[in-house]
């Protein structure tokens, strides 16, 4: 084989490429079928290496007979080499040579044949130019042995194809675009493969008929010699793949999206999912891929942590086959309710809370025809500087709760359609309430009800470890207050109290203790179950025990001063009544009282 390696100035490649053709011309001539079998063709090749200047290129020449012929080259210089062989001809980078390319076709007499013509100086006459022979352009790049296992099909196979695409096709030079580009890779028994693939940042899909190929994008793989790749589980049957977008604002919600993959319903879209195939999430990208399903139609939602959701579909899936649709699934934009709160926040060491819940629209049916709402889950935000931000899914009817941590309700609104963007205000009308449980300027641990021990959560408080509890209250007076202190065995009413408005609420819990026995008058048995109430001057509960099997009962906690003792039971044959029992109590007296129901008329 002969070679010639040509300078880079125009003069001697010019010379050099009317030499050439001189040669060419000195042999027989083309026919019509082609080039002579033993002529030997004049080409000049230039391996375009990706990323490497000045490398040695080691290509190989291929026929469609498969003779097969080696022309060492170096990158980005012209080089005329000849070929022995009839053409046309496949030439890449030859195996084992550290390079990677694909295929470029060569056939010389494709180029256009009328060479142009030459103007004579002097006479005017006219004469042939003379031919230029041809060069070829052979991108490289250099080789990265990658390496794996094939995991997932039932029995061994010999042979798995990597396809290669373009990770920035816009700023891709070309000539090294991979588009297209495909790379078949033998497989052992065990399933290992190993071959050569380009070393560049390239998308990579392990593809083998009958399965669900497996996406590698955004793979580099430039920088290095060998490369793992790890197992590709490659499952039998049908799959669905694509993208999801949502824009560049929606980007991190992405990150928290998954993908229901249904069999197509005719009340689909008036409905939920039905028939649910497949659950997967989608990668930060936005792909998602289901794979191993079955033929027939699907279709997909896309919920993304109650913010954003889609459906889209259906698609016809073929048995044994990939679905990829070509549109991305769009995500529309979820609608931003602002709620400011007022005041900004609660009165003691707290956050506000907003829930916010979907309800029935007032006119469901016209809701529905002009909105198309959907179903979503309750959403929570935390209170900052008095603002709470909600991104709705879509249209509704809702209501806000405003809350604290605890889970006590302060208000909110009752009734919100929410169509659009849009802002709301809730006034919240709340006394603040810092208080302190004692006994005998002992702190104690216990529960306060504002409003009796059947009020709400959101006005029971608990005293920590201190005695202290902090709240809010709708209003500042006349609060009739029930202590309960478990460690003490301690239960206490208070009536008429204030709220102050610049000092801690003290409630000061008595250190008496009242004992003693419920009989029955008409049995002579004990009283079980019966009511004894210990009332005030002004007729106010400010005690109440309940007596056990024995008829006794105990009460510690009734306030020193006079008090009324009475006890009653109410059953199935009659309504009983003590006689009251009045005393004076003082602090810190122990009394015994025994007392005897009798029958009253019901």
């Amino acid at each position: 084989m002969s070679e010639r390696r040509w300078s880079r100035t125009g003069t001697a490649l010019g010379l050099g490429l009317l030499l050439g053709a001189a040669a060419v011309s000195a042999q027989e001539p083309a026919t019509s079928q082609g080039r002579a079998a033993d002529e030997v063709v004049p080409v000049v090749l230039k391996a375009v290496a990706y990323r490497t200047v000045s490398a040695e290129v080691t290509l190989v020449a291929r026929n469609a007979e498969g003779a097969e012929q080696e022309l060492p080259v170096v990158s980005d210089q012209p080089f005329q080499v000849f070929l022995f062989e009839p053409g046309p001809w496949n030439v890449r980078p030859a195996p084992g040579s550290g390079f990677w390319g694909r295929d470029v076709y060569i056939d010389p007499d494709l180029e256009p044949a009328d060479p142009g013509v030459l103007q004579a100086e002097g006479d005017g006459s006219e004469e042939p130019a003379p031919s230029v022979v041809p060069v070829f352009e052979v991108p490289v790049f250099s080789a990265v042995s990658g390496s794996g296992r094939v995991v997932g099909p039932r029995r061994p196979v010999s042979e798995i194809l990597i396809l290669l695409g373009d990770v920035d096709s816009e700023r891709l030079d070309p000539r090294f675009s991979l588009k297209g580009a495909r790379v078949r890779c033998p497989v052992a028994n065990d399933g290992r493969w190993s071959c050569d693939l380009p070393g560049t940042l390239v998308h990579l899909v392990f593809w083998l008929p009958g399965h669900s190929p497996e996406y590698r994008w955004e793979t580099p793989l430039f920088g290095r010699r060998q490369l793992r790749m790890g197992d590709q589980r490659l499952i039998p049957g049908a799959s669905l793949a694509g993208f999801v977008a949502a824009g560049p604002d929606f980007r991190g919600l992405i990150e928290r999206c998954v993908v229901h993959v249904a069999k197509a319903d005719p009340t689909f879209w008036m409905t939920g999912l039905e028939d649910v195939a497949a659950t997967v999430e989608v990668a930060r990208d936005g792909f998602f891929q289901a794979a191993g399903l079955g033929p027939g139609h699907h279709w997909i939602q896309v919920d993304c942590g109650g913010r954003v959701a889609a459906r889209a579909g259906p698609w016809t899936l073929e048995r044994n086959a990939e679905t990829f649709p070509r549109k991305r699934v769009p995500l529309m934009r979820s609608h931003l309710l602002e709620v400011s709160v007022l005041p900004a926040d609660p009165p003691y060491d707290s956050h506000w809370v907003a829930r916010l819940k979907q309800i029935e629209p007032e006119d469901p049916a016209g809701f529905w025809r002009q909105y198309r709402p959907g179903d979503y889950p309750q959403q929570r935000a935390v209170v900052e500087n008095g603002r709470a931000l909600f991104h709705v899914p879509g249209n509704g009817a809702f209501s806000v709760e405003i809350a604290d941590e605890a889970g006590g309700r302060f208000g909110g609104l009752d009734y919100l359609e929410i169509v659009a963007d849009r802002a709301a205000v809730v006034e919240l009308d709340l006394v603040p309430v810092v208080g302190r449980l004692t006994l005998d300027d002992v702190p104690v641990t216990g529960l306060v009800f504002f409003g009796g021990r059947q009020t709400s959560p959101d006005l029971t408080f608990r005293t920590d470890a201190d005695g202290w509890f902090r709240g809010a209250l709708p209003g500042r007076e006349g609060w009739r207050v029930d202590v309960v202190a478990p460690e003490y065995e301690l239960f206490q009413f208070f009536h008429d109290i204030d709220v102050p408005g610049d000092e801690p609420l003290v409630l000061e819990l008595a250190d008496t203790a009242i004992q003693g026995r419920v009989l029955s008058a008409s049995t002579g048995r004990p009283a079980e179950r019966a009511i004894v109430r210990f009332e005030s001057a002004d007729g106010q509960l400010v005690h109440q025990a309940t007596a056990g099997e024995d008829g006794s009962y105990s009460a510690r906690g009734v306030p020193p001063g006079w008090v009324r003792i009475s006890a009653q039971r109410l059953t199935l044959e009659s309504w009983e009544v003590s006689d009251p029992f009045e005393t004076t109590l003082h602090p810190r007296q122990s009394l015994t009282v025994n007392l005897v129901l009798r029958e009253r008329m019901r």
